[in-house]
């Protein structure tokens, strides 16, 4: 693989050459390859990115194709790009903005075919390589030559009515995880990330029904994550965003701890809600119990706390967790029956991202987390500077635990339009 280009995917390495020649060839191809590639070596600035809310179950940003720019989900919990196009169709471009190979002067075709698998369905799609930048074309984060995902046909009801015109992976890792993406046998290509040079980038969603939601990443980011009021979770996920839970309580409902063993949890920027497996059925059951459903009665419910590894506590009020649609109140759990070396796994979507300022590290393969205003600005006063006495974070070995202060605000449902919603990873090739 080391002495193939990305382009020549069909010839194999000249293994008989004598080792001076190998060695050229080797040089050479790894000089192609990162030209071929485009790094941006010089990105390493400051670049915020605003993503726009519909009904606080989607959120889509800008991104740039060639000369194109498209409305797409940046999704964390996948790793493809992947663009509706014009090989599509009628059926699934009617309304929409969508990519055109041949609107862009650095389009190179390919006769390759990918199939990938998201939990809403498959998408079959032609792959191409263009210049690509996350964000419009002031953004410093480039690269050129990527692989692009073009539409050719989908199995996704949401995104038939859904505004966003494309998925965009921020998996941590380098390549197309194996099993993720049909034919397996395809030259694994460098993913955006790795390509444009990005080790770290957080994601923000400010609470509201029509309020933004914010990316960022360069040295403003990294200073944050690196300072006061953000605690760090080791990623224990081989290919997901994944981090250990060793408790989920709900005080006052009477049910076991559903991670009293263990569990694992997928933070996934492209899942309208949170997913629970199945063995947190007693405790999920017992909020859709209490809950009444004129929504009278949701500063009666309670606060969702999960403990995660070092013994960080997280907590989600009801705003994170019941919804107000037309008939009323619900809750907004969805079910996952997956499991992982950790136990069950949980899903922490967009409602877990609207409390807490998220930094994905791929560097220290850590995620950093500090609590957030409703404005998306994480909380640093000085009384977060130390995991031992937070209000927001404890060390439960240490038995100190001081809850979070929570405003009438956050007792209330979000209104939204369940046809809207995206679903959590897909489980078909599951691999945490």
């Amino acid at each position: 693989q080391a002495c193939m280009t990305a382009v020549d995917r069909r010839h194999g390495c000249g293994l008989l050459l004598p080792l001076l020649l190998l060695a050229q060839a080797l040089a050479t191809a790894r000089s192609v390859s990162l030209l071929r590639r485009g790094r941006s070596f010089q990105a390493n600035v400051d670049y915020k990115l605003e993503l726009k809310n519909v009904l606080g179950v989607q959120y889509h940003g800008t991104f740039r194709a060639g000369d194109q720019e498209l409305p797409v989900i940046y999704d964390t919990g996948s790793w493809e790009i992947v663009l509706l196009s014009k090989l599509c169709g009628d059926s699934c471009t009617r309304g929409k903005v969508v990519y055109h190979a041949n609107l862009s002067t650095s389009f190179v075709t390919s006769d390759d075919v990918m199939k990938v698998q998201y939990a809403g369905g498959s998408v079959s799609a032609k792959q191409g390589f263009d210049s690509v930048s996350f964000g419009d074309k002031d953004s410093p984060y480039t690269a050129k030559n990527m692989s692009i995902g073009q539409v050719v046909e989908h199995q996704i009801p949401v995104w038939k009515t859904a505004r966003f015109s494309g998925i965009i992976g921020l998996g941590h890792t380098r390549h197309m995880p194996e099993g993720f993406r049909e034919p397996p046998d395809l030259t694994p290509d460098e993913l955006m990330l790795p390509a444009m040079g990005i080790d770290m980038f957080s994601i923000c969603l400010e609470r509201g029904i029509a309020t933004p939601g914010w990316m960022a990443m360069g040295p403003k980011v990294q200073a944050l994550a690196a300072g006061p009021g953000f605690a760090s979770v080791p990623v224990v996920g081989e290919v997901h965003w994944g981090i250990s839970v060793s408790g989920v309580q709900a005080e006052g409902l009477g049910v076991s701890d559903p991670c009293l063993f263990g569990c694992g949890a997928i933070i996934d920027s492209g899942t309208s809600f949170i997913a629970a497996p199945p063995s947190a059925r007693l405790l999920t059951d017992a909020i859709k119990k209490k809950l009444k459903r004129d929504c009278s009665n949701l500063d009666e419910l309670p606060v969702l706390r999960l403990q995660l590894e070092g013994g960080v506590v997280v907590e989600l009020p009801p705003l994170a967790y019941i919804l107000k649609l037309s008939r009323g109140c619900r809750t907004g759990f969805v079910e996952l029956d997956v499991t992982s070396k950790q136990g069950p796994v949980w899903v922490l979507g967009m409602p877990f991202l609207r409390y807490y300022y998220t930094v994905f590290d791929r560097s220290s393969m850590r995620i950093h987390i500090a609590p957030s205003t409703p404005g998306c600005e994480p909380i640093l006063t000085p009384e977060t500077a130390s995991n031992a006495t937070a209000p927001h974070f404890a060390a439960a070995g240490g038995g100190l635990y001081a809850k979070r202060a929570f405003s009438p605000a956050d007792f209330e449902a979000m209104e939204t339009d369940m046809d809207e919603a995206l679903p959590p990873p897909a489980s078909k090739f599951f691999v945490f």
